[in-house]
């Protein structure tokens, strides 16, 4: 017998179709058409998921990340140049990353380049640690900085001395994250604007005395400097020693020693060798009010033995006058009348 043949189905007529809504048959075609050519449909859409993300991922990204970089910057709360030599320094610095955007990242560590302002030749070099950065992020770096171009670095100890206010640019690059997003490299170029020493203004000898007693060779005086420092970094300098003349005539030296500046005033003991023959001469001729103008030439600055040119040079630059009462200060020793100064008619 025969195996029996299974009933084939048999396709809808027009009359059955009839009987299906005019929407039912329209979902059905589309089914169909979407079940025969699925795969068109998935290469348009990872057509599409590439146009959008991927010019998201590195065009938008990466410009938006160089964007904060660029709007963002340092804000320098102190420093510290310590443990000074002629091709080093120590250096302790404080900052806070200031941004106006919300974007919030992590930074790689990376080497900056320090330059001033016009100048693309760096006088030294920093490592920057890893930061998550964000507005008020704080910073801090403590390492030994090597001096990478000596003239550059003079002139800028020139620009710390004599500049009410300047500017160093950090320089570099390194790597950003953000959230799930690849890294991508920013490139930094971040003005940050210091306080400077302002010229030592405000510098004066607050005190004068000769010495009567017995006393080394090396001095025969003493007194008290007071130097101002308007910014927010400490210098450790250690022991300057300083020519006094009073128009070209010489008339001592003076000395101070492990000098360090701390932001503030800074009160320091001074200890000189006068030429009491130079000082008596224009006592009686020129000066017989007694009111002398002392111009303060840097010698020498000395650490740990060690001269230090980078300080040196600014400081012989910049002459220092301070105006002294040696009529007053022959008084304190008791002296003025032994002289025959009178003291009375004399300018005070």
């Amino acid at each position: 017998m025969a195996p029996e043949e299974e009933p084939q189905e048999k396709p809808a007529t027009l009359e059955e179709e009839g009987n299906v809504p005019a929407d039912g048959r329209k979902r059905a075609k589309v089914k169909r058409h979407c079940g025969r050519f699925w795969w068109i449909y998935a290469i348009v859409f990872v057509i599409v998921v590439l146009v959008v993300v991927l010019p998201v991922v590195y065009v938008a990204y990466p410009n938006m990340a160089q964007s904060a970089i660029n709007k963002s910057t340092l804000m320098v709360t102190s420093q510290s140049l310590l443990d000074p030599a002629p091709d080093h320094f120590h250096l302790d610095l404080d900052s806070v990353f200031l941004s106006n955007s919300s974007l919030h990242a992590k930074l790689d560590a990376f080497e900056a380049d320090l330059c001033l302002e016009d100048s693309d030749i760096p006088f030294a070099q920093l490592s920057i640690p890893p930061i998550d950065a964000a507005n008020g992020t704080h910073e801090s770096v403590s390492q030994e900085v090597q001096i990478k171009n000596k003239d550059q670095f003079y002139a800028y100890a020139q620009t710390q001395l004599l500049s009410e206010e300047y500017n160093v640019y950090l320089k570099g690059k390194g790597g950003l994250k953000y959230g799930k997003l690849q890294k991508t490299t920013v490139k930094y170029n971040d003005k940050i604007t210091l306080k400077g020493l302002n010229g030592l203004k405000g510098f004066n000898v607050t005190d004068f005395e000769l010495i009567m007693g017995s006393h080394p060779a090396s001095y025969n005086s003493n007194g008290t400097v007071l130097i101002p420092n308007p910014s927010v970094s400490t210098y450790e300098m250690g022991n300057m020693t300083m020519d006094m003349y009073v128009g070209n005539v010489s008339i001592g030296t003076s000395t101070l020693d492990n000098v360090v500046l701390r932001p503030g005033n800074n009160t320091l003991p001074l200890l000189a060798l006068t030429n009491q023959t130079a000082v008596g001469l224009l006592l009686f001729t020129k000066y017989k009010s007694g009111i002398f103008p002392i111009d303060i030439v840097c010698r020498s600055v000395i650490y740990n033995g060690q001269h230090l040119p980078y300080y040196e040079r600014p400081l012989q630059a910049k002459n220092l006058t301070v105006q002294l009462n040696v009529i007053e200060v022959l008084e304190k020793a008791g002296l003025a009348q032994a002289l025959g100064i009178n003291t009375t008619t004399s300018a005070r």
